[in-house]
């Protein structure tokens, strides 16, 4: 694997380095992109979506590698903000099968890793809806690029979902291309279906209740639904059993991931178990629930869905995506209509209020994801797809099979690793000739809306200057009263100390004159009436 950013330690995943030599250039290229994404794209977006809309260029150009050298298929993955068309180009100019796996809509759009429901990309992308300020139409000039440099190439694209497939078969940048299904997989060992009273006391939930799980990465972003579901759930307060169940403490909705704090106020007990980290928590989570509504908008194939299916959990989601692939709507879980609220309320309902068929549902799913998604499926279905691109049948037992890694010694070419062992490569500081085209006049309003950005936030800050520094004179003031009113305190106690001191002294002037007067007195006294003493006899 040669990836951008490497977060294992798999000694066969390869990070890929910057070389050296062409840092500065790099640089300066790095910083052109990254502020017509900052200032042209990110900067302008419309309300249609929130979901990342990323630039095409620059890409790392990977073609000279050995491992691309040597390898019997290149197999593409997420490569935005990676690859640009002009890398991807050059890849393909190599000669080998490239297979590109999509996991979202990047590759045949303009910029957009979900099209919001817009078909642009049918045609040009010429007025993107999900950009406000786009003059110089960056995502049509973008999209020419991919249609000039990857159309009608030696490229066979493998999509998760029928949904996918359709899309990637509908644009223009794929269509005519060879185009496959091949469902993602999960080890459906590891998630397997834990005893509910067993899940529950390890994550310390109550066992008679019904848990309704929902799994949150970003409740901000549209696509993801959760303003859907909270309609729904609101939908389902409406229902007089459903009601009397929240009363009794029967109801319980559990949130693994960072959930929004709108759903603290729905008025249903929560649990939020926060970010699960562990394949063992997950599990314990989806066996622990009676069902896991997944309300997103748009979605290739969420592998919650998966996981929660294996772990013999029904899934209540939009008939969006990836979902009709997996769910049967009555048999392995609830389907409604897209963006429907009612509907998603009528499905978590109908399984509230019908455990045995929720029971059913479960083993259901339990049978299907063992049946059709175990690891083994899709790894003999890629392996079949690369033998049938090289030629070169591969026999496949059934069994996952630890598969040998191409090496490249690093003494034989020591050109193509850096100092610490990671892979080197150029980027590709061009641009797509169609993209080249608007360039000047992107970068233009870029350091334009650049400026004026700058000068809000510098605003903002002078604001907040004058702002601290009259809460600061405001504090000096307050310290200097306060010191004022201290040496004050200072000055009357000292005064006071003065007095005290007179007054002591006074007190006992006038208490001590008396007694020694008194006592001059007595001791004159005693002379007086004192005996004398008589001599001592003696002889006695």
């Amino acid at each position: 694997m040669l990836v951008k950013e490497k977060a294992s330690t798999d000694d066969s995943v390869f990070r890929v380095n910057v070389n050296d030599s062409a840092r500065n250039v790099v640089d300066r290229r790095y910083i052109l992109c990254e502020a017509i994404q900052e200032y042209y794209i990110d900067s302008h977006r419309t309300d249609l979506s929130n979901t990342i809309f990323s630039f095409a260029y620059p890409g790392y150009d990977l073609s000279l590698l050995p491992f691309v050298k040597t390898a019997d298929v290149i197999n593409l993955h997420w490569v935005a903000r990676y690859q640009s068309p002009l890398t991807l180009h050059k890849l393909l100019a190599v000669g080998k099968p490239v297979v590109w796996t999509l996991h979202d809509q990047w590759a045949f759009t303009g910029g957009c890793h979900y099209t919001g429901g817009c078909k642009g990309y049918l045609e040009d992308c010429s007025d993107c809806q999900q950009l406000a300020d786009d003059p110089f139409h960056l995502p049509k000039a973008v999209l020419d690029d991919k249609l000039a440099l990857l159309h009608a190439a030696n490229l066979t694209i493998v999509t998760p979902s029928r949904w996918l497939a359709a899309c990637a078969r509908e644009s223009k940048v794929f269509n005519g291309l060879r185009i496959e299904v091949i469902p993602y997989s999960l080890e459906t060992d590891v998630f397997i279906p834990i005893a509910k009273a067993e899940a529950r006391k390890a994550l310390n939930l109550p066992n008679e209740a019904i848990i309704l799980l929902f799994g949150v990465e970003n409740a901000k972003e549209k696509r993801k639904g959760f303003l859907k579901l909270k309609g729904a759930i609101q939908q389902c307060l409406k229902d007089r059993k459903f009601m009397e169940l929240v009363d009794r403490q029967k109801i319980r909705m559990v949130f693994f991931g960072h959930p929004s704090d709108e759903f603290k106020k729905i008025g249903i007990p929560m649990n939020a178990l926060g970010f699960l980290d562990s394949d063992e928590k997950l599990r314990c989570a989806y066996s622990a629930a009676d069902m896991f509504i997944l309300p997103s908008l748009e979605d290739n194939m969420p592998y919650s869905m998966l996981e929660s299916m294996s772990c013999g959990t029904p899934v209540v989601a939009f008939d969006v995506g990836g979902m009709p692939d997996v769910i049967t709507d009555g048999v392995s879980g609830k389907l409604a209509a897209p963006g429907d609220v009612n509907g998603m309320s009528e499905a978590i309902l109908s399984l509230i209020h019908n455990p045995d068929e929720r029971k059913e549902m479960g083993a259901n799913c339990r049978r299907k994801m063992s049946k059709d998604f175990s690891a083994n499926i899709e790894a003999r279905r890629y392996k079949d797809l690369y033998g049938e691109l090289t030629k070169k049948p591969v026999q496949s037992s059934g069994i996952m099979e630890k598969v040998p890694v191409a090496t490249v010694n690093k003494k034989e070419y020591p050109e193509a690793f850096s100092r610490n062992g990671n892979l080197t490569v150029t980027v590709d500081n061009m641009f797509g000739l169609h993209f080249r085209h608007i360039l000047e006049q992107v970068l233009l309003k870029v350091f334009e809306d650049g400026v004026q950005s700058w000068r809000r936030k510098l605003e903002i800050i002078r604001a907040d200057l004058k702002r601290k520094g009259r809460e600061l004179e405001q504090q000096s003031e307050q310290i200097l009263m306060h010191n004022k009113r201290i040496g004050d305190l200072m000055r009357e106690n000292r005064r006071l100390s003065l007095q005290l001191g007179e007054v002591r002294n006074s007190i006992s002037w006038k208490i001590t004159m008396p007694l020694r007067r008194v006592s001059i007195a007595i001791k004159r006294f005693g002379r007086l009436v004192t005996p004398p003493s008589r001599p001592r006899n003696k002889g006695k």
